[in-house]
């Protein structure tokens, strides 16, 4: 009896995870995944502190094997600078030929733990890469360039183009060399590569933001139509980005509408991008803990069911022994017998028995 209260029990827990989950849309992303570069080239460089600059040099992966950059890292007060001068960047094509979801280039410098940080766009103007001046706070990375669906990501995609490989020997470097493998953590791995047509017309920037809200509203609570109200400050504030980039992609498309050449079109569309970015990062768990948050409330819900079945068979199991034993099932004596006659001990029962009643016969004939 037992053995059937828990065979029931675990048969209704099973029924009822899938419905449980099925109140909270799955994310296409949220998971912490890791991304090695096998390339026997690349390298992690240490650069001097205060010292004057060096020339690192970055290499395109299969993905864009053309592809080449040349640029200028030297240290400064509180922060590492990094020059790409005109023409340092060649044989890079526009990043939708990598598939419809990627509309740009991101320049990540990564740590030796695997962290990435988005240090900026690479941007075109007439199909030719623009000049660019960033910064980093770390003293020790590798460099790496990611097409991605806008310029605000907070996590890099799996489609690496171009790393930084090893310095040349007369090259005057100024940066030591870390022997570590290239590995790099992210959120963000799937997205749709499928071959896209070149976009005509519409600029680049409203083409980003379209995109980033895009992916936004498919994540956890904001595939959702209406809030719970949880009361949960993360999901507050994650409402509220997506609200906003919404706004702010309206006036883009208005202000497109208007004029295709205005410049509103680009401040709208990038403020939109970057705040659909902010909320899908915290749908997703790429930054905050609102992805913990609802694995916890759910993992609740999902203990109270428990706890409700559980009570459910133990009234059924009482109420089962006050009502007596339960009417014999069709072939259950049978069952019975051969349960029953495979216990040696009851067979020597039964032949001494036999032996009784024969000798018993015996001494009457007699």
């Amino acid at each position: 009896m037992l053995r059937t209260v828990s065979s029931t029990l675990l048969a209704a827990t099973l029924t009822a995870l899938p419905s449980a989950r099925a109140q909270a849309p799955a994310a296409k992303t949220g998971q912490l995944k890791l991304v090695e570069l096998k390339e026997s080239d690349g390298e992690i460089l240490s650069y001097g502190h205060l010292a004057g600059s060096t020339e690192v040099r970055m290499r395109g992966t299969r993905r864009a094997p053309d592809a080449r950059i040349k640029l200028k890292v030297g240290s400064r007060p509180g922060f590492v600078e990094l020059d790409i001068n005109r023409g340092g960047v060649t044989g890079l094509k526009p990043a939708h030929s990598l598939g419809k979801d990627y509309l740009t280039y991101v320049l990540w410098a990564v740590s030796v733990d695997g962290k990435a940080s988005n240090l900026g766009e690479i941007t075109f103007h007439d199909n030719e890469p623009v000049a660019v001046n960033l910064t980093t706070p770390y003293q020790t990375f590798w460099l790496m360039v990611t097409a991605e669906p806008n310029y605000a990501v907070v996590d890099p995609s799996a489609q690496v183009v171009l790393y930084s490989v090893k310095q040349e020997t007369d090259s005057g470097r100024r940066a030591i060399p870390i022997n570590r493998p290239l590995f790099y953590f992210t959120h963000y791995s799937t997205y749709e590569s499928s071959p896209a047509g070149e976009p005509q017309g519409v600029p680049n920037q409203l083409l980003q933001a379209r995109k980033a809200v895009e992916l936004a509203s498919t994540l956890g609570l904001l595939a959702r139509k209406t809030s719970k109200g949880s009361g949960v400050k993360e999901e507050e504030y994650t409402r509220e980005a997506f609200a906003q980039a919404q706004q702010f992609l309206s006036r883009a498309e208005a202000a497109y509408g208007r004029d295709p050449k205005s410049e509103e079109v680009i401040q709208f569309a990038r403020t939109a991008a970057q705040s659909a970015e902010n909320a899908r990062a915290l749908a997703s768990g790429a930054v905050g803990g609102l992805l913990l948050r609802e694995m916890e409330n759910e993992l609740a819900s999902l203990r109270g069911e428990l706890a409700r079945l559980k009570g459910n068979e133990s009234a059924a199991l009482k109420g089962n022994e006050s009502a007596g034993p339960p009417p014999a099932k069709p072939g259950s004596f049978f069952e019975s017998v051969a349960s029953l006659a495979s216990q040696p001990a009851l067979w020597f029962a039964l032949s001494g028995w036999g032996l009784a009643i024969v000798l018993l016969f015996r001494r009457r004939t007699i």
